[in-house]
């Protein structure tokens, strides 16, 4: 915290600091500079006007003919701040009458005879005589052929204005002082309420979500004070959610787990009579569809299902039918011949699902097929009808493809009185069965444009003469390539194929 405070809170003081002494200096010198300027101004003006009227009332005192010259000595005032003296322009040169005798200045010189060249009667001026600067009034009277002149030193003349100058200075710097010690408490407030802000920003970066900063005002820094606490609080809320979350996830990888069991291991069979290949794709971690296979002596026993929807509800309810396929091993110690009725084991499913509740419906396809003889007996309860075809031909089309549309029953969990009806085919050598969820035909591109049966067809007649592994890879394949995004809906396909 020391060394933070010293990297930022202490140079933003500081900053601070600095910021308002230059500004209030900078105006206060501006204002005095103006003051001061516009005083001497006025004074000027004023003492020039003073001089001129006593250059005016020394003329005044002669009357209307000049005396000699010990009468216009003795008109002099004397024991003044002020000179006054006479001068008389003459042919060629400038007399001076004055209490003590002395010569013009060439300066002063100058000064005259531009008054007279240029036929001034009146007038004010500052010349510098011997390093001395003093301020003239003269008074000419043409008549006469006289000017009266009274002049005083600069120095003296501005003495008083010298001293409230020194005084304004003073007062300034006086109220300098109190300026610079007000922005220091002025700029305490507002560094203190940032130093306890940077403190909660800390304590936030540590971890501590939970500490909030009271700021007292409605100005910025409390603005931003009130969004560091929401956000804050905000990330407190956040951590909940993703603790939450994680611990959801890692309840779904356990669902994810154990559904994956129940799943054939091996994605299918491969006997010597018969081969069953599987592909499952759930839409999210767990999936709403289900296939298997239980095997009995000759019997086999394909189970391939979808339940509404995707996701942890529709996965729960694939345990529930694959507990019943699980089941089917007790079940023929009592009745033998359940192997060969697909009808009476929807009724027995469908009484499984009715009892797990009413919010989902499950759609199933159960075939039983007698390996030695080729007879396949199913039921269907209102599941995709799989496509049934013989890929011993040398060229398939569209035709040789055949739905299992008989023997079609309500979904399970719709009636609990629901029956079921049972439909026989016999197989041969090549003939091929092709079972799949609607998650495939109803698979979209970017377009929103469907796979559709038609494409599953054309893709069944390029590959379908091929192994069963290579059938549901081509299948699977051509889908990818028309629709490479994960699907939205639960993926399932499954093959049988009658060995020659």
């Amino acid at each position: 915290m020391t060394n933070a405070y010293r990297k930022v809170i202490f140079p933003l003081k500081l900053k601070l600091l600095l910021v308002m002494i230059v500004l209030i200096t900078a105006s206060l010198a501006v204002f005095v500079s103006i003051a001061l300027k516009t005083f001497k101004e006025d004074k000027t003006a004023y003492l020039f006007e003073s001089l001129t009227y006593k250059a005016e009332a020394l003329r005044m005192k002669i009357g209307d003919s000049i005396p000699d010259e010990s009468a216009l000595k003795k008109l002099l005032p004397s024991k003044t701040q002020f000179e006054y003296f006479f001068v008389l322009p003459k042919t060629g040169h400038i007399s001076v009458v004055n209490e003590v005798p002395r010569t013009l200045d060439p300066a002063e010189e100058k000064l005259f005879l531009k008054m007279l060249d240029e036929n001034l009667v009146q007038g004010a001026s500052t010349i510098e005589v011997k390093g001395t600067a003093w301020l003239y009034a003269w008074e000419y009277d043409r008549k006469l052929n006289l000017v009266s002149v009274v002049r005083i030193k600069q120095d003296d003349a501005f003495q008083v204005t010298r001293y409230i100058v020194n005084k304004s200075l003073t007062y300034g710097i006086f109220i300098l002082g109190i300026a610079m010690v007000l922005s220091v408490l002025l700029a305490r407030p507002l560094t203190a309420q940032l130093e306890k802000l940077f403190g909660t920003t800390q304590e936030i970066a540590k971890g501590n979500f939970s500490i909030r900063t009271q700021v007292s005002g409605r100005d910025e820094v409390g603005a931003l004070a009130d969004s560091v606490n929401d956000m804050a609080g905000k990330i407190e809320v956040y951590i909940q959610e993703m603790r939450e979350k994680a611990r959801l996830e890692n309840e779904v990888a356990v669902a994810q787990l154990v559904q994956s069991s129940f799943f054939p291991q091996e994605s299918g069979i491969l006997e010597n009579k018969i081969e069953i290949k599987g592909h499952f794709e759930p839409a999210t971690e767990c999936g709403g569809d289900w296939w298997g296979v239980s095997s009995h002596g000759d019997w086999r026993v394909l189970f391939i299902a979808d339940a509404t929807g995707h996701g942890v509800p529709a996965a729960l309810l694939t345990a529930t039918i694959n507990c019943c396929k699980t089941s089917l091993d007790y079940i023929l110690e009592l009745k033998p011949d359940f192997l060969s009725m697909p009808d009476e084991i929807l009724r027995f499913m469908n009484q499984a699902v009715c009892g797990a509740g009413k919010e989902i419906q499950v759609t199933c396809f159960v075939a039983s097929l007698n390996v030695t003889t080729g007879k396949l007996i199913y039921a269907n309860a209102s599941h995709t009808p799989p496509l049934y075809f013989n890929s011993l031909k040398n060229l398939l089309v569209k035709d040789d493809f055949l739905p299992l549309i008989e023997a079609n029953g309500p979904r399970l969990g719709q009636n609990p009185e629901g029956r079921y009806e049972s439909s026989t085919l016999a197989l041969s050598p090549h003939d091929t069965i092709f079972f799949y969820t609607d998650g495939l035909t109803e698979g979209e591109n970017v377009d929103g444009t469907r796979w559709g049966e038609r494409r599953l067809i054309k893709a069944l007649v390029q590959h379908g003469r091929e192994s069963a592994d290579n059938v549901l890879n081509g299948v699977l394949s051509e889908f990818k390539a028309f629709s490479p995004e994960r699907p939205k809906d639960d993926l399932t396909a499954v093959l049988l194929k009658v060995r020659a």
